[in-house]
């Protein structure tokens, strides 16, 4: 059943409209069909007896040579009329209903000597190609009925009245004919009704929500990119009261963010320049220091206070929101870094397929992907790197032969500046950043990092990028 739920606004906001308008038109339909039904039923008992009344009165006025032609002129396709010797309506067959409505056809007559039976079966009638009823001999109404061909498929058949009435001659004249009417033009009518009913929401939802479904859309694309970390330009604020609110609301969002981000980065910038300024003036009166063992330990200090601003300048500028986004070839990209680390000497090798088309921001996915290589040779020896597709989804897992990092300890890790001294010393140089950066730049685009330790030994590293294929 969640299956057949659509999932656009749209059509689920004219199915249920469909679902409650089919509802209360069947629901009337059903009411106005019982009503008709059960009034179709009376007029048609009423027809019957009516047409049977005026048939005796008639025959008592007739000469016995007119009786069969009076009889025959009586008869329609619908009524069936006969004289014979037995009645058609057993005697004690009739229930309270009957009885009473066999009453009221007595007093209609007003004749002593007739007596009226009524009986609803549930058969069809008998075709009559010519009245010749007089001349049937009726021994007993159940071989006319149950003996009768087809009599077993006959009570299964709708609904129709039979009528019985005493003459004076001491014959009955039984009459027979379908108590539902043909079927109404109304019903045919009501039908088109539901269907035009049906077709006037959808056309109705369709206008109506043209206005509305096209800013949700595209408030929903624009806040998935902005997700992303791509600058949205604001959006266009049409539409009724609440949508127009909610687009409001995002555009002032999206500006304080920006503004945020920005005032972020100017500030970091500064203090980056500034702290540059005396790193060299103490590298410069450093390099005038005559112990050499004290000099090159101050040197290797201000470097590294060197590297340290300019990574954390990196990771507070964050690339990943000032590269627009673009069709790009992962496996290329793979292939570009894997081929610069080779150059140097180190141990990288790639496992993808001839391309991987994606739509995303190069540099940010470079420099993610390059700082868990470095991590991955520096402290693993090797970097093994694949890349595929998963479904829609990509995913790029970068293996190495290191010691791994604890369970308990791999989201830490993904902290600023974070390091795991027990396996990492300071002779291998790093500031904690790599891993925070990388994650930085896969959230950016809407994808997620995760850490293992391989039961072989080494760690993993995969990324996994939700489907944006270029």
């Amino acid at each position: 059943m969640i299956r057949l739920v659509p999932r656009s606004l749209v059509w689920r906001l004219a199915l249920l409209l469909v679902l409650a308008v089919v509802a209360a038109q069947a629901a009337a339909f059903a009411m106005f069909a019982s009503e008709a039904t059960r009034v179709g039923r009376a007029a048609g008992r009423t027809q019957v007896i009516d047409r049977i009344a005026i048939l005796v009165r008639l025959l008592d006025t007739v000469p016995a040579d007119a009786v069969p032609g009076t009889i025959a002129a009586f008869n329609s396709p619908r009524h069936h009329f006969s004289i014979g010797q037995a009645s058609l309506v057993p005697d004690g067959a009739m229930d309270a209903d009957e009885a009473r409505l066999a009453h009221g056809l007595d007093r209609r007559l007003q004749a002593d000597a007739s007596e009226a039976r009524l009986l609803l079966v549930k058969r069809d009638l008998v075709k009559h190609d010519s009245v010749k009823h007089d001349a049937v001999k009726h021994d007993s109404v159940e071989r006319d009925v149950a003996d009768a061909p087809g009599a077993e498929e006959r009570r299964a058949k709708p609904e129709a009245l039979q009528v019985s009435v005493h003459l004076a001659d001491g014959r009955w004249l039984n009459g027979e004919a379908p108590v539902a009417l043909p079927t109404p033009p109304w019903m045919r009518i009501g039908l088109f009704q539901i269907v035009a009913s049906v077709v006037a929401v959808l056309v109705a939802v369709g206008l109506g929500l043209r206005g509305v479904v096209g800013p949700v859309t595209a408030l929903a694309q624009a806040a998935e990119e902005a997700g992303r970390g791509t600058l949205v330009a604001p959006l266009p604020e049409p539409g009724p009261a609440e949508l127009k609110t909610m687009t409001i609301a995002f555009n002032r969002m999206q500006a304080r963010l920006r503004a945020y981000v920005d005032d972020r980065t100017r500030m970091l910038a500064a203090v980056s320049h500034d702290l540059r300024t005396p790193i060299a003036s103490l590298w410069l009166r450093a390099e005038m220091v005559e112990d050499e063992a004290l000099r090159a330990g101050m040197v290797r200090t201000l470097g590294d206070m060197k590297r340290m601003v300019e990574a954390t300048l990196s990771f507070a500028r964050d690339d990943a929101a000032s590269q627009a986004s673009g069709p790009l070839d992962l496996t290329e990209l793979a292939r570009t870094l894997v081929s610069d680390h080779v150059a140097l000497g180190r141990d990288v090798t790639l496992s993808a397929p001839e391309t991987l088309p994606f739509a995303g921001r190069p540099d940010a996915l470079r420099r993610a992907l390059d700082n868990l290589v470095e991590n991955a040779v520096r402290y693993g020896a090797r970097a093994r790197i694949a890349l595929d597709r998963d479904g829609a989804d990509v995913r790029i897992r970068v293996e190495d032969d290191g010691p791994g990092i604890p369970a308990d300890r791999v989201e830490a890790m993904f902290e600023p500046f974070a390091r795991l001294d027990d396996s990492r010393n300071d002779e291998t140089g790093g500031t904690g950043l790599g891993l925070a950066i990388a994650r930085s730049a896969i959230r950016a685009h809407g994808g997620e990092i995760r850490l293992a330790t391989l039961p072989q030994g080494g760690l993993r590293a995969e990324i996994v990028l939700p489907g944006a294929e270029g």
